[in-house]
């Protein structure tokens, strides 16, 4: 039986990965797992502290060995910022035989900024104009998929540019992604 594939969007918030994968997952018809989504169905009102971001990764990354085992591919939608989580969805997808596909999304502080003051205030009621900023600043991007500038490209150019590198079949190299943070 094929695997799934691990299409995994990383990056700060406000970098626009909700919105692409949110896209994509229709585009596509397959499975979108948020952390933000995921986080709050499990822990209602929960202050959005590391434990609960860990328990949510937990319960994305568990749903996505079982869907790619299954033959399924999956979008993963997370910061992925440190390298446990990094290296936690490294490890699933060696175990299930799944290639990881990696889209960072890179946004300018400016953009970040812009877009979390339209933004409502959803699940992530801890962010601040001054934590937002600090996150796009100090993100670490691997390099080793796919590099999106969110800040200069709408979305129709960035879905254009992940169709094609999903089309290539090149996922990221293991175990250099966890590495990076």
């Amino acid at each position: 039986m094929d695997r799934g594939k691990l299409i995994v969007f990383s990056g700060p918030a406000c970098s626009g990965k909700s919105t692409l994968a949110a896209q994509l997952s229709v585009e596509l018809a397959i499975p979108h797992l948020a952390m933000d989504q995921t986080r709050a169905r499990l822990m209602p009102g929960s202050p959005h502290t590391r434990q609960d971001r860990a328990v949510a990764y937990r319960a994305m990354h568990w749903a996505a060995e079982l869907l790619a085992e299954g033959g399924l591919d999956v979008i993963l939608d997370a910061p992925y910022g440190r390298s446990e989580d990094r290296r936690e969805l490294e490890q699933i997808a060696a175990r299930a035989g799944a290639p990881l596909f990696l889209i960072e999304c890179r946004v300018p502080p400016q953009v970040a900024l812009a877009r979390f003051r339209q933004r409502e205030r959803g699940p992530r009621m801890d962010l601040t104009e001054e934590r937002v900023d600090e996150l796009v600043r100090a993100f670490r991007y691997c390099g080793r998929g796919l590099l999106l500038e969110t800040g200069s490209l709408d979305v129709g150019g960035c879905l254009a540019l992940i169709r094609q590198y999903l089309a290539t079949g090149r996922p990221a190299p293991p175990g250099e992604w966890a590495g990076r943070s």
